[in-house]
């Protein structure tokens, strides 16, 4: 089906775009024949409204005859045939309907013998534009489609890097509590094994529920919760609206991570990782504080967390969706803005 009848907006604009085209014919054919505005209107109104639909047809060959892979002389000689067409089609329809006019227009058919070759000649000219105009949407779609699948491809490349930099991540605190706590280094990886599972399960997917990506965040807090015991403490207050809302998957999941590495890991009594989520007209904002010890000793880290957040944040929703970092004495917040695409409107 041609795009334009996918919109009834498009469709109307489209038909009033053929208003000026009307016009202009209309007094090409007044001058060249020498007719009154009701005599020109009365044959311009009909075959503005047939030309208007014939003029769809070079949709389908366009994409029939893709301008880099079909020889200039074929497609000289098919839109010229095909316009020619179009214009003999055009000028038996005309022929037609000026005799049934000549009644209430007395001498309409003789006037209008020497309007013929301009009435041809404006067919084609037209047929051919919407020939150049149908290249310029195809073109355009080809470069979103391709920018789509660039999009796609750098999601599914940034993702992979997530469960690996979390598996390292967990295998060391296991081997930590190994040495200190069997029993808790045997839960937390039962813990490990189910996160693993899950986040491999959705990861397969381009977009899951929001409420979906909380519960993998869920899970791997377990994971956490095992090795630091009372020390991480997790305030959560999410609107429920927020659950429908389409995001990458392992969106949330690495801001925690990060709370905790850099954050509860450096304070001796740990602390309270706090996340509240908003729904709003213009999207979802999810907010992460953490405490943090401002004069610990430096890290070695590469940000990896953030840096994955942002790139496929990018990547998804381009200039759309934004990630602040704000740092007030010893309370590191991480601030996520990103539209809300409900699951409906991405099932259609």
């Amino acid at each position: 089906m041609h795009p334009i009848f996918s919109s009834r907006n498009t469709l109307l604009l489209y038909l009033a775009a053929w208003i000026p085209l009307g016009l202009m014919l209309g007094y090409m054919l007044a001058v060249s024949g020498r007719l009154q505005w009701t005599e020109s209107a009365s044959i311009t109104v009909p075959i503005v409204v047939v030309l208007a639909f014939v003029c769809l047809s070079a949709w389908y060959s366009c994409r029939s005859l893709p301008l880099r892979s079909t020889s200039p002389e074929k497609l000289i000689t098919q839109h010229v045939v095909a316009a020619m067409c179009v214009s003999a089609l055009v000028l038996v329809i005309a022929q037609i309907l000026v005799p049934g006019l000549s009644r209430p227009f007395p001498g309409l058919q003789e006037r209008f013998r020497s309007a013929r070759p301009v009435l041809g000649t404006m067919v084609a000219l037209v047929y051919s534009l919407s020939i150049a105009l149908h290249y310029v949407v195809l073109a355009v779609e080809s470069s979103r489609r391709a920018e789509l699948l660039s999009r796609e491809a750098e999601l599914k490349a940034l993702k992979a890097q997530v469960n690996p930099h979390f598996l390292f991540n967990s295998l060391n605190s296991i081997s930590a509590l190994t040495a200190v706590d069997a029993a808790r280094a045997r839960e937390m990886c039962i813990r490990l094994s189910e996160f693993l599972r899950n986040s491999l399960r959705l990861g397969e997917r381009v977009s899951i529920p929001f409420g979906e990506e909380l519960a993998l965040t869920r899970t791997y807090l377990e994971v956490e919760q095992v090795r630091f015991g009372n020390r991480l403490r997790v305030s959560q207050d999410f609107d429920a609206a927020c659950s429908d809302c389409e995001v990458p998957p392992l969106l949330v999941q690495p801001l925690v991570e990060n709370a905790i590495k850099h954050g509860i890991a450096t304070l001796v009594a740990g602390g309270e990782i706090s996340m509240t989520g908003r729904r709003s007209a213009d999207g979802v904002r999810v907010v992460i504080e953490n405490p943090f010890d401002p004069d610990a000793p430096e890290t070695r880290k590469s940000g990896f967390g953030l840096i994955s957040v942002r790139n496929r944040l990018h990547a998804r929703f381009g200039n759309a969706a934004r990630l602040e970092i704000q740092v007030d004495h010893n309370c590191y917040r991480v601030v996520l803005s990103l539209p809300c695409e409900a699951r409906k409107a991405i099932a259609e």
